[in-house]
């Protein structure tokens, strides 16, 4: 307390100590002046905390704001791409790999309008349990497309790339796809849900699939867990298939479930990769090849 307030203080003691005498006037004086004076300072004292947290509400405010035009914009954005790579008027039926196993995409690919939006887009990415349907990029290194979506905008949904490290694209053993995990359930923001044993088991939600080209790519789901963010999870361009089905085999032991499919024959795995809520690890799935169908 300043010495100021504490003469304050002394005064109004004083006057309560002493027997009142309507002829003290100047005693009175001080004593209202010393009340009038803690008053006023009380008042400024809220009045600038009224202040304080409403610059602090408008500026939280006007984040949250920001936060949901990023959201929306890049929103906007890929269903622009979609519509132009997409034609959902007409579906996809294929059988790929056993003869009973007939697929039917609700929508065909043009890999040709693909590239004319990017040269660097590989395919697109169809994860039909989360209604994922996202381009796939590899570029020079794993920081632009953290913030640039696929037609180059800058925006914080960035897009799916695959890790630049890997040699051999998309026929790479051992293909990394990292993507967000937007609040919004944007880009792999929906991916979690292959923490749930009852959801990877639903009827067609442990496959997905991936358009290159003129080829459409089946993957199943035999993998789930958490991962460092620097680790041997991130394995890649392996010496040999039987090193890539070693670290399979390994990936599989470390799944939050056990999905009981055979990796030990495994030709191609393909990791999806996203960070989790605490941005601390990340949430991995593992899809192995199962087969591919090409296109007319």
């Amino acid at each position: 307390m300043s010495d100021s307030e504490n003469k304050d203080d002394e005064l109004i003691n004083d006057f309560l100590d002493s027997d009142y005498n309507t002829e003290d006037d100047e005693d009175a004086e001080a004593v209202f002046d010393a009340k009038e004076k803690r008053r006023k300072k009380n008042t400024i004292l809220r009045r600038l905390v009224m202040i304080i947290a409403a610059g602090v509400f408008i500026f939280a405010a006007g984040n949250l704001i920001s936060i949901f035009h990023e959201y929306n914009k890049g929103n906007q954005i890929y269903n622009s791409i979609e519509k132009e790579v997409l034609d959902e008027d007409a579906h996809t039926k294929v059988i790929i790999g056993d003869e009973d196993n007939e697929v039917d995409i609700p929508f065909t690919y043009d890999h040709n309008t693909l590239l004319s939006i990017n040269k660097d887009g590989l395919g697109y990415v169809y994860i039909p349990s989360i209604d994922c349907r996202l381009p796939l990029v590899q570029a020079s290194d794993n920081d632009y497309y953290l913030s640039h979506t696929f037609d180059n905008v800058y925006n914080i949904n960035g897009c799916l790339f695959e890790d630049y490290r890997i040699n051999g694209g998309l026929s790479a053993s051992h293909v990394i796809i990292h993507g967000h995990n937007m609040k919004s359930g944007a880009m792999f923001g929906k991916l979690s849900r292959y923490k749930s044993y009852n959801f990877w088991n639903t009827q067609g939600n442990s496959s997905f699939y991936i358009y290159t080209g003129n080829v459409i790519k089946e993957y199943k789901i035999f993998s789930c867990h958490i991962s460092e963010p620097v680790g041997d999870t991130y394995t890649y361009n392996f010496p040999s298939l039987e090193s890539m089905r070693a670290y399979a085999s390994e990936m599989k032991s470390r799944s939050l479930y056990d999905t009981g499919i055979d990796v030990s024959n495994a030709t191609q795995i393909v990791t999806l990769s996203t960070c989790t809520d605490d941005l601390q690890n990340r949430l991995i799935v593992h899809g192995i090849y199962t087969g591919e169908a090409t296109l007319p």
